[in-house]
């Protein structure tokens, strides 16, 4: 089962799914501003909503 594979060499291999080498960062970034935005909005409601009834 050990060295079983058909692989000898890596040589010439190379990325072959989507966003290699980067996705990473660029879903970080999506979402932070999905986390964000909401919780924005919702202070804003809170805080409208507090000066309603003061």
């Amino acid at each position: 089962m050990i060295n079983s594979s058909p692989i000898t060499t890596w040589e010439g291999a190379g990325a072959i799914f989507t966003f290699a080498g980067g996705g990473a960062a660029l879903w970080f970034w999506i979402m932070a501003v999905l986390l964000i935005v909401p919780l924005a909005v919702a202070f804003k409601a809170e805080k409208n909503a507090e000066n309603e009834h003061d």
